[in-house]
């Protein structure tokens, strides 16, 4: 749980693990991280026909904050580019 969050792979930081994973094919994301009093899991079919699914990845997209991860914060602003631009979402 610590070890895998130090390079922020499987969570923010050490002790607060966590992932984000899209099937190949763009059509199931898989979502679940530490939240105040328990643990935020998000699974949605085809989501980039999701609002709740889209505002999230835009959040991230333009989170800069202490518990923020670089990488993945390019990754959802690739991601909802390509959308935008009506390419595969993968």
């Amino acid at each position: 749980m610590g070890r895998g969050a130090a390079s922020a792979f499987l969570g923010v930081h050490s002790g607060h693990p966590g992932f984000g994973m899209m099937a190949l094919d763009g059509s199931v994301y898989v979502g679940a991280s530490t939240g105040e009093t328990g643990i935020d899991v998000l699974a949605a079919r085809d989501p980039d026909r999701s609002e709740n699914v889209l505002r999230h990845l835009a959040w991230i997209a333009r989170h800069d904050g202490r518990s923020s991860n670089r990488e993945e914060r390019e990754r959802a602003a690739a991601w909802l580019a390509a959308r935008s631009r009506g390419l595969p979402v993968r």
